[in-house]
Order: C-alpha cells, then sequence, then structure tokens
C-alpha cells in the first residue's frame, strides 16, 4: 500500500518566477527586509508586500514541533524549495513516503490586487510545479494556483495544470470578495469534477 502525504509544503524562491513570459516580467514578484521586521524577507507583489519570503518555518521552530510530536520533520533547505527534486525524493525514502502534494506557502494570503498580476503570478507557480513534478517521476504531484479574478484564465491554467501532475487546486474561505458557494466558482467547479480534481 502506497503512504502519501497529503499535505506537505513547497517555500516559494525567486525561481519560482523563472517562468514567467516575458510580457509579464513587470508582475515578477522580489524579496523586501522593510525596516523594523528584524531582518525578515517579504515578497513585494503587484504594489504590496504580500507574505513571508524564503521560509516561513525557521529552523528552531521545526525543532520545536519534533521534539512535541515526537517524529523528524526537518528537511534539507533545497528540498523544501524545490531546488533539488532528488534530494526531495531521498528525504521522502528516508520517511517511508512514496507520494507527497504539495501545497503553495505563498498563496494562503491574495498575491495580487490586479487581474493581469494574479495571471501572471499564478502561471508561473503552476509551471513551477509542472517542472518539479515532471522531475519528481509522478512522486511530487500538487494543488494549482488559480487566478480566481478572471474565469476563463483560471480555467486554462486548471487543465494545464493537470495534465502536468495537480490532483487539486487550492482556493481560500473567501475569494476576491466571493464565498466558495457562490455561483461565479461553478464553472470552476463542473471543471474540477470533470477532471477528477480535488
Amino acid at each position: 500500500m502506497a503512504v502519501i502525504d497529503a499535505d506537505t509544503h513547497v517555500i516559494e524562491t525567486e525561481h519560482t518566477w523563472d517562468y514567467l513570459d516575458p510580457a509579464e516580467q513587470p508582475f515578477r514578484p522580489i524579496v523586501v527586509t522593510p525596516k523594523g521586521e528584524g531582518g525578515r524577507e517579504f515578497w513585494y507583489i503587484d504594489g504590496k508586500i504580500r507574505g513571508l519570503a524564503r521560509q516561513a518555518v525557521t529552523a528552531p521552530d521545526v525543532s520545536t514541533l519534533e521534539e512535541k510530536l515526537g517524529r523528524k520533520m526537518a528537511a534539507p533547505q533545497e528540498a523544501r524549495e524545490g531546488e533539488n527534486v532528488e534530494v526531495r525524493l531521498t528525504h521522502m525514502d528516508a520517511l517511508g513516503v512514496d507520494i507527497q502534494v504539495l501545497w503553495p506557502t505563498l498563496f494562503l494570503e491574495r498575491v495580487a490586487d490586479r487581474p493581469e498580476a494574479e495571471v501572471a503570478v499564478c502561471k508561473s507557480y503552476n509551471r513551477w510545479l509542472a517542472h518539479i513534478w515532471q522531475q519528481g517521476k509522478g512522486r511530487l504531484r500538487y494543488v494549482c494556483v488559480l487566478p480566481l479574478q478572471t474565469m476563463s484564465e483560471a480555467l486554462e491554467q486548471l487543465r494545464f495544470a493537470h495534465a502536468h501532475g495537480a490532483v487539486g487546486v487550492f482556493m481560500r474561505g473567501i475569494e476576491n470578495e466571493h464565498l466558495l458557494h457562490d455561483p461565479y466558482f461553478f464553472p470552476l467547479y463542473e471543471e474540477v469534477t470533470h477532471l477528477n480534481m480535488a
């Protein structure tokens, strides 16, 4: 029986945005270190600071969790950031995990106000994860992020992601002033059902 870790994360890096089209480069997220934040780094996207960059959980935090839960959780940084898929697969082998489903870290909050910025950032993220999936020999699946302000683009990216290893869609409880039961999302739900995704 396969062991599937259905809730593991990948930490976005500057390389996540290498998949932007040339015309989308003005939307490229950048890392900033605001004054008064103790050196913590954040993503600056679409004119605003959006969320923590790099490591959302520090090494001491992981050590505390390991001690509390009585199990080893630390993964090599290059594995957490998707920079070295072979290292991640080796770590999975050591844990006895056959398949991981990768979830975003940055997208826990809204990443862009303008639809065109959201389209670009989501597309680059999904292409990045598709590349990781391709290297992962079927063992690294993922949950795609969609530009939900623009349903036609969301559906297009959903189909791409499904064809390139995605098994689900990441959505927050409120998306752009729409609750999840809003009929606005029905075309998305129909396509997700058709593609047998979560």
